[in-house]
């Protein structure tokens, strides 16, 4: 078997209340960033914030500025403009997103957008590529099931690892999966990126990828918890982290290769949905690692002073 560490043997455990904290810290941030999606101060997408969606293309370079200048004057002050580029494809191409109540001219905005950018710019050969329009009560759904779907896999896991190992453990597998998640959003929030489904998607993907990482490992602690009773707990859980040390990195490595080419090569579509993936692939080794065996570890001293 191939193996990356010749018999390691590092002390992941010495610092492990400073990386708690750093943790901690991290976790604020992301509550923080869930803060400002509630309250719309984040880059929604049209799933979540509702509004329309419209892609136009173009066949000469124009000025953002003269562009804004346009909306403006035709009614469209609140509309969010972003230049997109994509070395596969050539022009000169947009991405415009009204979000506000539509009323009657649900359907009808893109062709009205496109009517002020051709009579502005006749010269540049406007055309409307796609059009996604979703209405407020679909979008408060779409939050909701969103929200729904995140509480009932925590529930899930919670109950699933505590049969399997111990309450303690499905305990600290939730916590350290809801650190992933919040610390996801913080760096997607953060970074400006659109969150909309597949940012869900994203997110809900890598929470599970985590778990596994973090289940690997508690059963490797299980096991040397009953091979080694006479040994520290602190000592059985830094040897289990170093047996499947090799496991951990290799695994998160093959996965890292397989989401960097889909990073570069996928387009404009899959971009933030695989840097979410390497973002949240990076996090859920490291929480693995120095979060949820920390956790046992202050978990199990905690009991000790009690008895």
């Amino acid at each position: 078997m191939f193996q990356l560490f010749k018999e390691p043997k590092y002390d992941f455990l010495r610092y492990r209340r400073v990386f708690l904290a750093f943790s901690a810290l991290a976790c604020a941030a992301g509550i923080y960033a869930c803060w400002l999606l509630s309250q719309g101060k984040a880059a929604l997408g049209t799933d979540f914030g509702g509004g329309v969606l419209l892609h136009y293309s173009a066949q000469q370079d124009l000025e953002m500025e003269a562009i804004r200048a346009s909306f403006g004057r035709a009614g469209y002050s609140d509309a969010q403009i972003q230049q997109v580029k994509d070395a596969q494809r050539q022009g000169f191409r947009l991405i415009v997103r009204i979000k506000r109540e539509l009323g009657a001219e649900v359907g009808k905005t893109g062709d009205s957008v496109l009517s002020v950018l051709s009579k502005d710019y006749p010269q540049a050969g406007f055309a409307l590529e796609g059009s996604t329009e979703v209405g407020p009560a679909v979008s408060a759904k779409l939050r909701d099931d969103a929200f729904k779907a995140f509480a009932l896999s925590m529930i899930g896991i919670l109950f699933y690892i505590a049969f399997r190992f111990a309450f303690r453990f499905g305990v600290i597998s939730v916590i350290t999966t809801v650190h992933d998640i919040l610390v996801t959003v913080a760096f997607v929030v953060f970074a400006g990126m659109e969150f909309d489904l597949l940012t869900v998607t994203a997110i809900l993907t890598l929470s599970g990828y985590s778990l596994n990482d973090t289940v690997v490992i508690f059963d490797r602690i299980r096991d040397n918890l009953k091979l080694r009773m006479s040994d520290a707990y602190p000592t059985i859980v830094n040897s289990s982290l170093n047996e499947t040390l090799n496991r951990t990195v290799i695994t998160g490595g093959s996965t890292l290769l397989a989401l960097i080419p889909v990073y570069y090569l996928g387009g404009e579509v899959l971009h933030n949905f695989s840097l979410v993936l390497i973002f949240g692939i990076l996090v859920g080794t490291y929480s693995s690692v120095f979060v949820a065996s920390p956790l046992l570890v202050e978990w199990n001293q905690a009991g000790s002073k009690k008895g």
